[in-house]
């Protein structure tokens, strides 16, 4: 130190000035602070500190001074002097310029007539016959009320009764207080009908595939999806955050093809290994047909991939016990990593489900986002869950299958079109199995609203001759690929074979009056 000082052309006079007045301080320390232990200690190593690089030990005082200053600093004030005085006649004038932004935007006045005012309104409990305000009695083949009984009575007592003993709702997510016994119960049946390990109820059909797929894709996954998946899907590719490819609808050819490009540019790049899903859905929302899913599960061994499905609309419906596309094209359900499906349609009441092993739904309990931070289902429609699926697994279940595929198999005996129709049937992979019957026009070729409003006149005729269908509804703006405008006429067991026969003929002379 004393080296330093003596020779002023190291340092300029400055660093000399505040160098010697650390060492005073430093000396003071050391002459008061004698009583303190390791005091003497910590006074030589800061004299080595200075000796060593005086500037640093300059740089760190000033920083630490910097720091004690700027905290006890009062924070800034505006004063008044420097703010905008507006006078009353411009705060005036700006409140009269001011035009608030519509919360709900204006629509035109053919999409209103389209998608408000041509909603009818039922009186009731909604089944396969329904009552409209008018009090017109209609067969209600818009409902996905598969089995009929959407408006079983003993459904209705296991819901009155689950009001009584539970109340209305849970009031908070399973992880915390809103899981309840009859929530358990209902996920063991559902395991033991699909005949899987384990299986987890959500309290929404919507929320059960958007969130499952981000429980287990992150950004850098790899997700494969048919580019005509339900909007459900689609959201939940997108909340994933992962890397989406979309395959041809329904094109196995497209997919290994997709796979196949994806394999040799993994191996030319050495890509790390992620996690890889391809998800489809049993029966297609957008068509009403089947996925091919025995070429499906062979593409992905071959390739190494998991496979979500969904059977919102197949749970119930296919198969001879209503198990599903599995028991309909006899294939094993453990070669289906995850199956999802709604119970709101076939089982006529709310909230979804997911089966599948053990590992797989643990996972989802704690990374499933709907899981995690949504009330659990209520109490009431748990027990209608499970009163639908004791009726389901049961021979009159068995029954109401078997009515529904005769009634299936007449309807679409009598709407298929022949030449002379301007109408058809969207045909697909074994559509004909599909409760699901999806219309439209042969030419597709003028603009969608046209379409449109010719698809509601049929479904306004329909409805004046007692049969209520509906128009298939999109999110247009947000959907990945729009489907076409159709029609959709869901077959129902809860009518017989002549009233499903008699709506056949109704809907297709719809056709034929407005079209011609």
């Amino acid at each position: 130190m004393d080296e330093i000082i003596q020779n002023p052309a190291k340092v300029n006079e400055t660093v000399a000035f505040l160098i010697n007045h650390i060492q005073k301080y430093a000396m003071f320390i050391a002459k008061y602070s004698k009583k303190i232990p390791y005091t003497t200690s910590f006074v030589k190593y800061i004299y080595s500190l200075i000796k060593e690089n005086p500037l640093r030990v300059i740089l760190e005082v000033s920083l630490v001074i910097f720091l004690i200053v700027y905290i006890r600093k009062d924070r800034y004030k505006v004063s008044n002097e420097l703010r905008n005085q507006l006078t009353e006649k411009e705060i005036e004038e700006l409140i009269d310029e001011w035009e608030p932004e519509e919360l709900v935007p204006d629509i035109s006045d053919d999409v209103r007539e389209l998608e408000l005012n041509s909603v009818p309104t039922l009186k009731g409990i909604v089944g396969s016959k329904s009552i409209l305000e008018d009090g017109t009695t209609v067969s209600n083949l818009a409902s996905y009320n598969f089995l009929g009984i959407i408006n079983d009575k003993r459904l209705l007592e296991k819901a009155i009764a689950g009001v009584n003993k539970y109340g209305v709702g849970t009031c908070g997510p399973p992880g915390f207080y809103g899981t309840l016994d009859v929530h358990m119960d209902l996920e063991k049946k559902l395991a033991k009908f699909y005949g899987t390990e384990s299986a987890l109820i959500y309290a929404q059909g919507f929320s059960t595939i958007s969130s499952v797929i981000p429980a287990f894709l992150k950004r850098g996954d790899l997700l494969i999806c048919d580019e005509l998946c339900n909007f459900a899907i689609q959201k939940g590719a997108q909340i994933s955050r992962s890397n989406v490819k979309f395959f041809k609808h329904n094109d196995m050819n497209d997919l290994e093809e997709i796979l196949e490009s994806i394999r040799i540019n993994d191996k030319k790049k050495g890509a790390k290994i992620t996690r890889r899903f391809i998800v489809t859905e049993a029966i297609f929302y957008n068509t009403g047909e089947l996925c091919d899913l025995e070429k499906i599960i062979e593409l992905k061994y071959k390739y190494k991939y998991r496979l979500i499905l969904d059977e919102s609309l197949s749970f119930g419906v296919l198969g001879k016990t209503g198990r599903g596309i599995t028991e309909h094209l006899g294939i094993p359900v453990e070669k289906i990593e995850i199956i999802i499906g709604s119970m709101a349609n076939t089982m006529g009441a709310a909230g979804g489900y997911c089966v599948s092993n053990g590992e797989i739904i643990e996972h989802q309990v704690l990374n499933g986002l709907a899981y995690c931070f949504s009330a659990s289902l209520p109490a009431p429609l748990t027990l209608a869950s499970i009163g639908a699926l004791d009726i389901i697994d049961s021979a009159e279940g068995i029954k109401y299958i078997k009515q529904l595929h005769e009634n299936n198999k007449s309807f679409r005996d009598i709407i298929k079109s022949t030449k002379k129709e301007k109408y058809q049937v969207m045909e697909g992979f074994k559509s004909e199995d599909s409760p699901m019957v999806h219309l439209c026009l042969k030419n597709r070729d003028m603009p969608r609203l046209e379409q449109e409003k010719i698809l509601q006149k049929v479904v306004d005729e329909a409805m004046r001759e007692g049969v209520l269908i509906s128009r298939a509804k999109y999110v247009l703006p947000q959907e990945k690929n729009i489907p076409d405008s159709t029609i959709v006429v869901n077959i129902t067991a809860g009518l017989t074979k002549a009233e499903i026969e008699k709506a056949a003929v109704i809907i297709k002379d719809s056709f034929r009056k407005v079209l011609n």
